[in-house]
C-alpha cells in the first residue's frame, strides 16, 4: 500500500521540486508574456497612455530627445484621487504634462487630450485623433507590463485604418519587471495586469 502511494506521489514531488529549482524562469515568464514591444522608427507623434505619468513620461521624453517623433500627446481623463487630499483637481494627462515640462520638454510640442478612462477608450480617442491629424505612424508609450494588452486592443483596428503602430514599454521606477516577485509592488502590478488581461479577453 505504501509503495503504491509512493509511486502515485512521486510525479507530484518531482514536479514540485522541478518548479522550485526553475522557479525564477517560471515566474519571469509571467512578466515576459505581458511585454510586447516594437522596434523604433520615426513617427508622427508619441502618445502617452494614462496610468503612469512618471515612468511613461520619462520614456516619452527620452524618445522625443532621441528624435523619434516631433510631438507628444498626453491622454487620460481619470482624476488622481490622492491629490484630492491637497484640494488639487487634476487629471492623469495633466500629470504627464507636468513631468514632461520638468524633464525639459518644450510646452509647445505637448498636446493635451484630457479624455480616456480605460485602454479601450483611449484607443478610440487616439484613432480619431490620428484620423483628424492624418498621422500614419505613431508611438504608444505605456508601462512594460501593459504592452501586451495595448497590442491586443490597438493593433488590428489601427492596421485596418492604415496607421502603423509602434508600442514601447516604460520600465518601472519601483520594481524590476523581470524580478517582479521580489517586491510587493511587482506582485500587485503583475497580478492586476493578468486580471485585466483576462477581463479584456472575456469582454472584447
Amino acid at each position: 500500500m505504501l509503495r503504491k502511494i509512493f509511486i502515485l506521489l512521486l510525479p507530484l514531488v518531482f514536479t514540485c521540486v522541478t518548479i522550485y529549482i526553475f522557479r525564477a524562469p517560471v515566474l519571469r515568464s509571467f512578466a515576459t508574456f505581458l511585454i510586447r514591444e516594437d522596434s523604433l522608427q520615426k513617427a508622427d507623434a508619441i502618445f502617452i497612455l494614462s496610468g503612469g505619468a512618471y515612468d511613461r513620461g520619462n520614456e516619452a521624453a527620452k524618445l522625443f530627445d532621441a528624435g523619434w517623433a516631433p510631438r507628444i500627446i498626453c491622454t487620460g481623463g481619470n482624476e488622481i484621487p490622492m491629490l484630492c487630499v491637497f484640494d488639487i483637481d487634476t487629471l492623469e494627462s495633466d500629470m504627464a504634462r507636468c513631468n514632461l515640462l520638468q524633464l525639459g520638454i518644450p510646452d509647445s510640442i505637448i498636446v493635451m487630450v484630457r479624455m480616456g478612462t480605460s485602454t479601450k477608450e483611449e484607443f478610440k480617442i487616439i484613432k480619431k485623433f490620428c484620423a483628424e491629424h492624418r498621422y500614419k505612424r505613431i508611438i504608444i508609450v505605456t508601462s512594460k507590463l501593459h504592452t501586451y494588452r495595448v497590442d491586443n486592443v490597438f493593433r488590428n483596428p489601427l492596421h485596418d485604418s492604415d496607421i502603423e503602430l509602434i508600442i514601447r514599454g516604460a520600465p518601472s521606477s519601483r520594481f524590476n519587471e523581470l524580478e517582479w516577485w521580489q517586491s510587493e509592488e511587482g506582485l500587485i502590478a503583475v497580478n492586476n495586469e493578468w486580471l485585466k488581461t483576462f477581463y479584456y479577453w472575456w469582454k472584447y
